[in-house]
């Protein structure tokens, strides 16, 4: 075996072996019986040829059986099959160090409809700077192919670590990443609940796989028992986060921490994730959470949490870096600058970072999102609950697209139904489709004149103030909450132009909740604080903003009579 660690073999001349890493990955994706899945066991093959001499593909054959373990020899076989002569071609072309190279940073993992067997370095990088290891027990439950193990050893190569994977081939891939570049690596196959409570680690990373349910995790009663007697809510979950989160912290040492990737759900959820989540900060358990940019998986777009577990904190750290991602051709980045300032923010309190008591926290129900407490709400002049000059709310009709395609009415009529696609930079498209008929089962679901339509998922929200000739009745169909207000209490537009506001949209996203598409709830719609004064300014206010409107529909009206006539100007000569 090469004796060479990583931070040795990127201290040679790199521009060299990353063109050859390149050219190798190249030719290996270019042949056509090597499949996507089968570049990592080939390169892994070339390195044995390479570094042994071997000069057959029985050589091969018979280092495979006797030398390899019995899991990582039926891992080659799956995966390369017989494509050792192309092995052999290519591992004569190229050194052993570029091989080496090869395998350690070759992406196992491109494709979208792929499972998610790799963190991305950005997120490994992050999590190795906050860990802060030093010849100390790490462990990385649900490992994957290995990327923050062996960013780990990169730090500390004096540290013993532990990995654990389910999948067979990803467990093998890490279990040969890791064997080339350390001898105090052990690699596991199996879930992260079979692993006994006594065995304890310094740090752990853990970015599991989200939203599973939880009988899907093969999770048994002994250990769901040992769970409820610490924290008894977490019988009742049903999706699977809480737990991954929690066998971290139970194989955690006193003075342990650890870093685990979750849903933004997960910091926000009301329900049973409220209660867990209250019980884990009465614990002292969550240390700090960083909210991370969205993008910067390979197989998901969505923005993820960085939690941070250890014992015994009287206070939390939020961390917003949300904005802080360099953004790439296809996924988003933190660099090595940004992730500096993120590990300066977990000890200062910066514009995107702060302590926050459990006191505060509580007053927001146990969410522990950062935006809620970074970015606070500006003091309301003359604030009220929403929900104080609200007479009506209902949620626009849920009717099938196919329904709605029957329903649908090529020449005018007094019916027409709204789609949030039809509201655009808060204005609402002045030919909104017609329909024939409205059934009168979906007749509570019409719009009245002068009510308030708000997007109940998505963010930003989108709003809109919907008129309604008298002739007239307008289906809300789709996720829109449709508001009626007490007018002589609040203007409509008034109210429209505050949630449009820096102020209003902090209001509205700081009651979202949900994990991939956040959403506003009715209950926490209610509660925001507008702004009340005098109807006479209102009314000021509102005059203004419709003006407003006004010009940018005469806007729109030039840009498309501009772009009609520029489209004719050849055919006039």
């Amino acid at each position: 075996m090469l004796n060479m660690t990583l931070k040795e073999l990127k201290n040679q001349e790199l521009e060299n072996v990353e063109k050859t890493c390149f050219d190798i990955e190249s030719r290996l994706r270019g042949t056509s019986e090597i499949k996507s899945k089968n570049v990592f066991a080939t390169a892994y093959l070339a390195y044995l040829v390479a570094d042994n001499e071997l000069q057959s593909t029985k050589e091969l054959s018979n280092y495979i059986e006797n030398e390899l373990s019995f899991e990582q020899s039926l891992f080659l076989k799956e995966c390369v099959g017989n494509l050792w002569s192309v092995v052999i071609e290519i591992a004569h072309d190229y050194t052993v160090e570029n091989l080496l190279a090869t395998i350690l940073w070759m992406p196992i993992s491109n494709r979208r409809s792929e499972p998610n067997s790799e963190t991305p370095e950005s997120i490994v990088n992050l999590a190795t700077q906050i860990l802060n290891i030093n010849n100390e027990k790490v462990a990385d439950f649900c490992c994957g192919v290995g990327n923050f193990l062996i960013n780990a050893i990169e730090q500390d190569k004096n540290s013993k670590y532990y990995g654990i994977e389910i999948n067979t081939h990803y467990k093998e891939i890490s279990n040969i990443r890791l064997n080339l570049i350390s001898d105090y690596t052990e690699i596991e196959q199996g879930t992260v609940f079979d692993l006994n409570m006594d065995k304890k680690f310094d740090k752990i990373f853990c970015d599991y796989p989200w939203n599973i349910l939880k009988h899907n995790t093969g999770i048994n009663k002994e250990k769901l028992q040992e769970f409820e007697s610490v924290v008894p809510e977490i019988k009742k979950v049903t999706k699977s986060d809480w737990l991954f989160i929690m066998n971290v912290e139970r194989h955690l040492k006193s003075n342990g921490k650890a870093v685990v990737i979750a849903t933004n759900g997960t910091t926000w959820n009301g329900g049973i994730d409220k209660k867990i989540r209250e019980r884990f900060l009465k614990m002292g358990l969550i240390e700090a959470v960083i909210s991370l940019p969205a993008n910067l998986y390979s197989t998901t777009a969505i923005p993820v949490s960085m939690i941070v577990l250890s014992k015994s904190n009287k206070m939390v750290r939020m961390v917003d870096v949300r904005s802080m991602a360099s953004v790439g051709r296809r996924q988003n980045v933190l660099s090595n600058e940004t992730i500096d300032q993120i590990v300066h923010m977990m000890t200062e309190d910066t514009e995107n970072s702060k302590c926050v008591t459990f006191e505060e926290i509580e007053k927001e129900d146990f969410a522990i999102n950062p935006s809620r407490f970074i970015y606070t709400e500006a003091e309301v002049e003359n604030g009220i609950p929403f929900g104080n000059v609200i007479t009506n709310i209902t949620r626009g009709a849920q009717v099938k697209a196919s329904i709605l395609d029957e329903m649908v009415s090529d020449n005018p009529t007094d019916y027409q139904y709204l789609m949030l696609a039809n509201i655009q930079n808060g204005i609402i498209n002045d030919d909104l489709p017609f329909i024939k008929s409205i059934d009168k089962k979906l007749e509570k679901y019409c719009v009245k004149n002068n009510s308030l339509v708000i997007s109940k998922n998505g963010t930003p929200a989108k709003v809109a103030v919907v008129s309604v000739p008298e002739e007239r009745k307008v289906l809300a169909n789709g996720n829109l909450y449709v508001i009626e207000l007490d007018e002589t209490k609040v203007n409509p537009y008034f109210v429209k132009a505050y949630l449009e506001s820096e102020n209003g949209g902090i209001a509205l996203s700081r009651i979202m909740v949900g994990a991939v598409m956040p959403n506003i709830p009715v209950d926490g719609l209610k509660k925001i604080i507008i702004p009340c004064p005098e109807k006479d300014i209102q009314n000021k206010i509102a005059k203004k903003y419709l003006a407003k409107i006004d010009e940018i529909k005469v806007l729109k009206y030039k840009l498309s009579k501009a772009i009609a006539e520029m489209e004719t100007i050849y055919e006039e000569g």
